[in-house]
């Protein structure tokens, strides 16, 4: 499982939770994607350049809009609202603290 940030757009506000790059599997990749028709970055499973998994091989669809046209690769900095540069806050999400006795 990747590391996900949480991301925040300092112009719009835009907040989203996602890893960076892509997280590479025996025959598939998971990619964080961007749609440019409704904004929204989300993480699809991919086949993996010649991969014979069948099922991989369709081409990914925005779980928002249902296109398939304006998804692309996200480079984990541009906000898909305005374009202007996101920034990562804190440390990685869903990681699991020790627990502290003070």
């Amino acid at each position: 499982m990747s590391t996900k940030y949480k991301f925040v757009c300092s112009s719009c506000n835009f907040e989203c939770i996602s890893s960076i790059g892509a997280e590479v599997g025996s025959n598939y990749l998971v990619v964080a994607m961007a749609c440019s028709s409704c904004a929204t970055i989300d993480s699809y499973t991919l086949a993996k350049p010649g991969s014979i998994n069948s099922e991989l091989n369709a081409k990914p669809i925005c779980q928002t809009c249902h296109s398939g046209d304006c998804l692309s690769v996200w480079d984990g900095l541009t906000c898909p609202h305005c374009s202007n540069h996101m920034r990562a806050l804190g440390s990685p999400v869903g990681t699991r603290r020790p627990f502290k006795y003070w």
